[in-house]
């Protein structure tokens, strides 16, 4: 049990998860429901909120995987933006998007899904949050370095 808990704090399994979660529910329905045989859903790109939640699971992936995204686009980091993220090395930078995210999720579950039924919740709903608590559970217990070894 120590070996796998070893291996969630060493490396980023739980940034991807929670990347992957995120943009899978800004893309999924968020909400689907039926009314007299016409079937609606409704998708967070669709709003304000899905394309914020899609800009910062992008600054996530800059921070998180600077590395990775480094050696594949070494142009991007070659504005006065891109120095600096290329200046950064402490892991911890990705709790400023992943708290926002967290905000926002909790905002959309507090105005919009409160008081909906589980059924009328799509699978949107779910990959945001486990998205959401993957990304800060990653934030809090990651321990290593930001280097391409710890993948």
């Amino acid at each position: 049990m120590s070996s796998i808990m070893d291996k969630i704090k060493n490396t980023r399994i739980l940034a991807t998860i929670g990347i992957a979660g995120v943009i899978l529910g800004v893309i999924f329905p968020y909400i689907k429901y039926t009314f007299w045989g016409y079937t609606t859903s409704i998708t967070l790109w669709n709003y304000w909120q899905g394309k914020i939640m899609m800009v910062l699971a992008l600054a996530n992936v800059l921070l998180i995987f600077k590395d990775i995204v480094e050696k594949y686009v070494p142009a991007l980091f070659n504005t006065s933006i891109g120095a600096k993220v290329a200046n950064m090395n402490n892991p911890k930078t990705s709790l400023i998007p992943t708290i926002i995210i967290a905000i926002i999720t909790i905002y959309l579950h507090a105005t919009v899904a409160d008081g909906f039924s589980l059924d009328i919740l799509g699978m949107g709903f779910y990959f945001l949050w486990i998205g959401t608590i993957c990304l800060i559970a990653y934030a809090f217990l990651h321990k290593g370095d930001m280097t391409s070894a710890n993948m």
